[in-house]
């Protein structure tokens, strides 16, 4: 009876590392593709945004989120290695995304981005963060 407990025990671990790993690895791709668009594209991220291209507050900010989100998505690939902290990398996400939002929220306060393209990057800022707390909280809690 021990050995099946050990091996359920170990089918479970074994799963739980899957899981994170598959959500490390993708979160982390994600992030470096999205900072590399940043970058390659601020214009008309900027302009999507509602933004003007041309306002250099609005080229900084996009530059330092392309920069952040490099950062953040190799960070999220190096954690996924032994001894690496998947649940950590994906709180600082929602950390990010958080202030990414606020930061959009102080950006429409001050007409610099149209209200309603910059109440949908809040949302959009809002919903990432949540479900990155939420998968973070799901792999802390689901430990055997």
């Amino acid at each position: 009876m021990a050995t099946l407990t050990e091996t359920r025990s170990d089918f479970s671990r074994a799963r739980q590392e899957s899981a994170a790993w598959d959500l490390g690895v993708a979160t982390g791709l994600i992030r470096i593709f999205a900072g590399i668009a940043l970058w390659r594209a601020p214009s008309t991220l900027i302009r999507l945004s509602g933004g003007s291209p041309d306002d250099g507050l609005l080229r900084a900010v996009f530059r330092y989120f392309a920069v952040r989100d490099v950062a953040l998505g190799v960070a999220t690939l190096a954690s996924t290695r032994p001894g690496g902290d998947v649940t950590r990398s994906l709180a600082l996400q929602g950390v990010a995304d958080t202030l990414d939002g606020a930061a959009v929220g102080a950006l429409v306060a001050t007409g610099r981005l149209r209200r309603i393209q910059g109440i949908g990057a809040v949302g959009l800022a809002a919903v990432t963060a949540l479900m990155e707390y939420a998968a973070a909280w799901k792999l802390r809690h689901s430990q055997p």
